[in-house]
């Protein structure tokens, strides 16, 4: 019976590891959805103060877009330049 066991735990592990590697592309994900939310969500609250809908939800969506775009291109210049400095020290 341990012969079926191992497989299953291997598999585990497998999974697992996985996980751990992929958590900082899904913490990126995470942060640049939050991005384009939180303005979003502004936008919401202010109309319903200022009984405007949907206009500060279409302007808090074109800011949330803006600002998604602006992270995004931070995050990929530092990954660019991480990944030159590892190419770097290869050589």
């Amino acid at each position: 019976m341990s012969t079926n066991e191992q497989p299953s735990a291997r598999k585990d592990k497998s999974w697992q590891s996985e996980l751990g590697r992929s958590s900082s592309s899904l913490g990126l994900g995470i942060q640049l959805a939050g991005s384009m939310l939180v303005y979003v969500i502004i936008g919401y609250f202010v109309d319903k103060w200022l009984d405007t809908a949907p206009w500060f939800i279409v302007i808090g969506s074109i800011v949330g877009m803006v600002a998604f775009f602006f992270q995004l291109a931070r995050i990929a210049k530092r990954m660019s330049r991480s990944s030159e400095n590892h190419g770097a020290g290869d050589e």
